[in-house]
């Protein structure tokens, strides 16, 4: 009998070892869910932020060409002005 007795013992002990041990997995899977629950959350945030961040490039290149455009502008003007008083100096060597 004492046989018996210690295997039920053991088994005892052996189910509450199972218990506590289903206890941590089912603590541990609940923490996991929530960093998962998070880390979704942080990665919408960050595709958003780079959608944000796209348009923003987006909007310099073009400010930036514009502003480039003007500069463009800027030369050529200079350049009919000059262009200008040079032909008036040609025609003022040519009298």
């Amino acid at each position: 009998m004492n046989l018996v007795a210690e295997h039920l013992q053991k088994l005892e002990e052996r189910i509450r070892q199972l218990a506590e041990d289903h206890k941590k997995t089912i603590t541990e899977k609940d923490l996991l869910i929530k960093q998962s629950v998070t880390q979704q959350r942080t990665l919408e945030e960050q595709k958003i932020e780079i959608e944000n961040l796209k348009k923003q490039v987006q909007a310099l290149k073009i400010a930036k060409s514009v502003e480039s455009n003007q500069e463009t502008t800027k030369v050529k003007d200079k350049i009919q002005d000059l262009v200008r008083e040079i032909d008036r100096c040609i025609e003022l060597l040519n009298k």
